[in-house]
């Protein structure tokens, strides 16, 4: 039986609740499409919203004790409420005035000073802080007065985030007076839901695939990233980033681990990785090289106008490169042969993070397939010592020199 739409009302805000397919209820909520199990949780939620927007963007209960006895006052002073006005312009021009444009630059200011080894976050922030009104001062700005959060849930979520940062930091340094509810502009605004992926994988058939296929300069970072779980900015940092790349004199070779600088992870924080046998088995004709490993370009990127990126030729190779899969193919099925703790370490990740996404229940003998993918053997005529392969020069030199 088809079961007609229910509309939640408080004084002169309404909402109107639509039957969904599978016994849910859904409503809109400033573009936000919510959806409830049931027609109950769907009221008690909408009617929250009609006594928010009705309260101007405050609900009673975010008032505290002293707050709600201040409004007792100004009630009982001047019942009718008058004069609210007239105090508002008074205190307006009480509170110091400053334009949002100009508190942006000095936040953007104080950031770059303090931005660290990778500036990267902080051009970020600047794009996210960009969409803000900036012409108009930071006491006048309502949740209204935001421009609309569009993109992916998590873009969304980023922004919103930054908006609060930047406020809050306003708010420490009286630009902007103390909200009522304690609540600035950008923390009235709905939380967007960000649902968790899971991680995309190779398959050991894919990888080998690819391995077989890089150019040779790029096949210290693949093997890194497939049985060594790093990241890409920690071997080819961003252009503008202060951070050190991963070097040849990193590795021991004797002791068969690798030592991640402070100034190379991610996280800032030293790790030690074991060389697997896998790895070093494809990293032998490298163990004679210093410096840096591999050349500057994001394989990702495009070496000039003609040429495609590494990563777009070797995707057509198996069906399209899936973004970080190594790095997630490398944690998954390590951590079915040695458990979620030492996977995230040596990947330098949380156990609580890799539990979240990286817990596939995958069998051991699946994950040996992966760390049994070997090179093929070198010809006599070319034996690891006498195979001078740097991987900072281009790939024809590479091919001349083999």
């Amino acid at each position: 039986m088809k079961q007609d739409p229910v509309i939640v009302k408080y004084r002169s805000v309404s909402i109107t609740i639509y039957p969904a397919k599978g016994n849910f209820w859904r409503f809109t909520v400033n573009g936000q499409r919510i959806v409830r199990a049931s027609l109950e949780k769907a009221k008690d939620e909408a009617l929250t919203f009609c006594k928010t927007t009705f309260n101007g963007g405050n609900s009673l209960e975010d008032y505290t004790p002293e707050q709600l006895r201040a409004c007792k006052r100004i009630i009982e002073a001047d019942p009718q409420l008058q004069h609210v006005d007239e105090f508002v312009i008074w205190l307006k021009n009480r509170t110091a005035k400053k334009n949002c444009g100009k508190a942006v630059e000095e936040f953007m200011a104080a950031k770059e000073d303090n931005q660290g080894k990778s500036p990267h976050h902080v051009l970020t922030l600047r794009r996210h802080l960009a969409a803000l009104p900036h012409k108009m001062n930071l006491g006048d700005i309502r949740p209204l007065d935001l421009p609309k959060l569009t993109g992916e849930p998590r873009t969304r979520t980023n922004r919103r985030n930054a908006w609060i940062g930047f406020f809050k930091w306003c708010l420490d340094l009286g630009y902007i007076p103390r909200p009522i509810g304690g609540k600035t502009a950008p923390q009235l605004l709905q939380k967007p839901i960000v649902v968790r992926s899971t991680p995309v994988t190779y398959t050991a058939a894919e990888l080998q695939t690819l391995l077989e296929n890089v150019s040779p300069q790029y096949l210290p970072w693949m093997a890194l990233a497939a049985f060594a779980g790093f990241r890409t900015e920690e071997i080819i940092p961003h252009p503008t980033s202060l951070k050190r790349p991963l070097e040849w004199d990193d590795f021991n070779w004797d002791a068969n681990i690798i030592t991640v600088r402070p100034e190379t992870s991610k996280i800032g924080k030293q790790r030690t990785v074991p060389i697997l046998p896998t790895l070093r088995a494809w990293l032998l004709p490298y163990m004679e090289c210093k410096g840096r490993i591999g050349p500057r370009l994001y394989p990702s990127n495009r070496p000039n106008k003609k040429a495609i990126a590494e990563t777009t030729r070797l995707g057509d190779l198996i069906g399209g490169w899936k973004k970080n899969a190594l790095r997630h193919s490398f944690i998954t099925y390590r951590s079915a042969m040695v458990g979620l703790g030492k996977a995230a370490k040596e990947a330098g990740n949380s156990e609580a993070e890799s539990k979240r996404s990286y817990d596939a229940g995958l069998s051991e003998a699946e994950a040996e397939k992966w760390f049994q993918i070997m090179p093929p053997p070198m010809k006599k005529s070319h034996p690891a010592s006498d195979k001078k392969i740097s991987p900072n020069i281009p790939e024809a030199q590479n091919r001349q020199a083999s």
